[in-house]
């Protein structure tokens, strides 16, 4: 989901930089030894910044999930919960259309951004937040 797409993204930019800083390095003719042990040292931080990036997005979901319905005391936790996994779901939704919409010729990103973009009036929330949610 989210957590899983920004850990990749996250580690495909630093994959870029790593192969870049390695042209660079090779280039300026670092003994192969040298260059092998740069190559597992970014290897080893490109890891650790991915599990870390994987951690802090859950991490924060979480903290939304418990203090929504702190926030908005109308809404019961569980709902809460079920609108950020919505959420979440819908943003993954929509990067995924992105990504596939790369792929097509003659159209530029902001283009493609407009297009998956869902608006807040058909959003999942609009059902929560414009209606009562009193049961009484």
């Amino acid at each position: 989901m989210v957590v899983i797409s920004v850990a990749n993204d996250i580690k495909n930019r630093m994959s870029m930089v790593k192969d870049r800083l390695m042209e660079k390095l090779a280039a300026a003719s670092v003994p192969s030894e040298a260059l092998e042990n740069a190559r597992l040292y970014f290897e080893s931080v490109i890891k650790d910044v991915t599990t870390a990036a994987q951690g802090l997005t859950k991490e924060a979901l979480q903290r939304i999930k418990s203090h929504l319905a702190d926030i908005m005391p109308s809404l019961s936790p569980s709902l809460t919960s079920k609108m950020v996994d919505d959420a979440e779901e819908e943003a993954t939704t929509e990067e995924s259309r992105v990504d596939e919409g790369k792929e097509f010729e003659g159209e530029n990103n902001e283009e493609l951004k407009s297009k998956a973009y869902a608006s807040p009036v058909s959003s999942f929330f609009s059902n929560y937040l414009i209606k009562p949610t009193s049961k009484l």
